[in-house]
């Protein structure tokens, strides 16, 4: 066969927070892996090796059969030259100059909360450290990349982070033959927050991007921060105790300081403008809003993301008469401020990255490299848009079989193989227990969905104690969320225009119905929904849990929330799920086509 057209492989590598492998094979996104599931380690930095070794290994290939490789960010850092947790001298001492420039900067940024004249000089000096530095640690990086990988340097190629954000969105969402406005949004990367970008036929048009300084995300950030939690991790848990607050207590501290912090540059609307140095947002927190109840500072900075974000989309798709969009950057997993520009007058079709952080950086690379090495005259070529998100690895029952077969498992454990599992499940929920589940190629990015998901009854409240007391150990405030059947989407959720939502990446006011059938996996509070909507062919044996719920109680969805540890990564496979089971106060574990339940002591 000589004439067969040559598979064009191309791996995707981000090795800054929550470090991701991916691999496209002739314009698909085949595999997608983050290195936390393998380390254990949550958002865990350096160079994803495990997850490389897996895409590889995954598409039995070598890396002499890899086209290109490529690097989503313009500027390198210590961390990329580092092998997890592992760091060389070289890597220490390059990454003291780098936290050395960073003290510097925030020592500048307080004097320049005093005297705001001198804020274009430490725009100017991080402008080119980013240049210098930045421009070293990443051919360094290059360069350790490839010999790593036994590649030629030539063949590792660099994306914007921003540009990989976008081309994400796009490339990814069921809009990418059409023309679009792309909107990127988060703390930062290459220097930059936002972007606004015009994406059609192969044609990319940025039309403006926001400068570090004025990050709304890293507001966000620092807010997260000042309120006693992880930066960069546990931004949705401001965003769940938000609704909490009084709205008349929100609004005061918001019109007296919040509202004028951060606004649309009125030079350029398609950008943000702050008061001060953003970076700097926790420094000014501690002086300003020292004292402040916790749950109105998360509602008033809740409403800056939600109004700025309305405002922005509203203005971009008036001034182009763009009325599709897409979304990528940290800032979009924020569900609320989703549902708000979802239902703006002027956005008729939106489409939300799934897993819109770092993570997904790579796919977006994927996509531009692709592109990039395979256009021609004739047109741009078609790249396959991501559906569903099951793009890690899986285990054969074998696999799992070698696991069970240990002495001390059939001592703790009772070990069934059930002629249809997905019933036998069903019935467990439907009498009130809880089921974890591990089966089928394992979810890319932070949602479960479904193959890697600790599953349960949705309407009894009294399972979300259960959960949390026996597994998750979730603040009190934060939501569960639920699994529907597509075709009873409507029953359950109040969805606006074209909006599609099977990646738990927006929320929706929820039907009467719902209050009543799933009130488990809903905000307690404000009774909004952040579904994921399951079709049969993405993910059939766990449309077919579902479907066996329904047939028996009439609900045509389930509570579901991810299978992991407090303070771990989701699960990977049988190992990780079976120590995660035997460490919790779960009773039922789904394991491939195995059911273990704990024996009573």
């Amino acid at each position: 066969m000589s004439g067969a057209k040559k598979d064009i492989y191309i791996l995707g590598i981000h090795t800054g927070h929550n470090a991701t492998a991916a691999l496209l094979k002739n314009g698909e996104i085949i595999a997608c892996v983050s290195e936390e599931r393998f380390t254990g380690v949550k958002n865990q930095m350096g160079l994803p090796k495990q997850s490389i070794a897996w895409c590889l290994e995954y598409a039995h290939i070598k890396t002499e059969n890899l086209d290109f490789v490529t690097l989503p960010s313009l500027f390198g850092s210590p961390v990329g030259l580092s092998e997890g947790t592992k760091e060389s001298p070289t890597v220490f001492m390059l990454n003291i100059i780098y936290e050395l420039i960073s003290s510097i900067r925030t020592l500048w940024g307080r004097l320049v909360y005093r005297c705001p004249k001198l804020r274009p000089i430490g725009t100017f000096f991080y402008w080119v450290a980013s240049k210098t530095y930045g421009a070293y640690l990443l051919k360094k990086e290059k360069q350790f990349i490839a010999s790593y990988l036994h590649v030629p340097v030539d063949k590792i190629t660099t994306t914007g982070h921003h540009l990989s954000h976008a081309s994400a969105s796009y490339y990814s969402s069921p809009f990418n033959q059409e023309k679009a406005i792309v909107l990127t949004l988060d703390a930062e990367g290459d220097d930059v927050c936002s972007t606004v970008s015009v994406f059609h036929k192969g044609k990319i048009q940025r039309l403006a991007s926001t400068s570090r300084e004025n990050s709304l995300g890293w507001i966000y950030r620092d807010v997260t921060i000042f309120l006693g939690m992880k930066g960069d991790e546990h931004e949705y848990k401001v965003m769940g105790l938000a609704p909490y607050a009084k709205e008349k207590d929100v609004d005061v501290l918001y019109n007296k300081i919040i509202k004028n912090i951060l606004t649309l540059d009125p030079n350029n609307k398609y950008r943000f403008y702050a008061k001060f140095n953003t970076q700097d947002t926790l420094y000014v927190l501690k002086r300003k809003l020292t004292g402040v109840r916790f749950d109105i500072l998360a509602g008033a900075f809740q409403k800056l993301i939600e109004e700025r974000l309305v405002e922005w989309v509203t203005y971009v798709t008036k001034q182009t008469r763009i009325h599709t969009i897409t979304c990528a950057g940290g800032v979009f997993m924020n569900v609320k401020a989703n549902y708000k520009i979802s239902h703006l007058p002027s956005v008729s079709k939106a489409f939300f990255m799934p897993s819109a952080g770092d993570e997904s950086l790579v796919i977006g690379s994927c996509y531009l490299t692709y592109l990039k090495a395979t256009k021609s005259k004739k047109g741009y070529p078609y790249v396959k848009p991501l559906q569903d998100l099951y793009l890690g690895p899986s285990y054969s029952d074998k696999e799992i079989l070698i696991r069970l077969s240990d002495t001390q498992m059939k001592k703790k454990y009772i070990i069934t193989k059930p002629n249809n599992i997905e019933r036998q499940i069903a019935q467990l929920l439907a009498k009130g227990n809880v089921v974890a589940r591990c089966s089928g190629r394992m979810e890319w990015g932070a949602r479960a969905l479904g193959n890697r998901s600790i599953l349960a009854n949705p309407q009894n409240t009294d399972i979300v104690k259960y959960i949390n007391d026996q597994m998750k150990q979730r603040d009190f405030w934060m939501p569960f969320a639920p699994a529907i059947l597509w075709e009873r989407a409507h029953d359950y959720c109040i969805i606006p225009k074209h909006i599609e939502a099977p990646y738990m990446i927006i929320c929706f006011d929820s039907t009467e119905l719902g209050k009543k059938e799933l009130r488990a996996a809903m905000h307690p509070y404000d009774f909004t929904l952040r579904p994921q909507l399951i079709k049969e062919s993405w993910n059939p044996s766990y449309y077919k849990i579902i479907k066996e719920f329904e047939h028996t109680t009439g609900i045509g969805g389930v509570l579901n929330t991810s299978f992991n540890l407090h303070g771990f990564p989701i699960v990977l496979g049988p190992k990780e799920a079976l120590y995660a089971f035997d460490h919790s106060g779960l009773q039922y574990l789904a394991l491939g086509s195995y059911l273990i339940h704990k024996k009573v002591n």
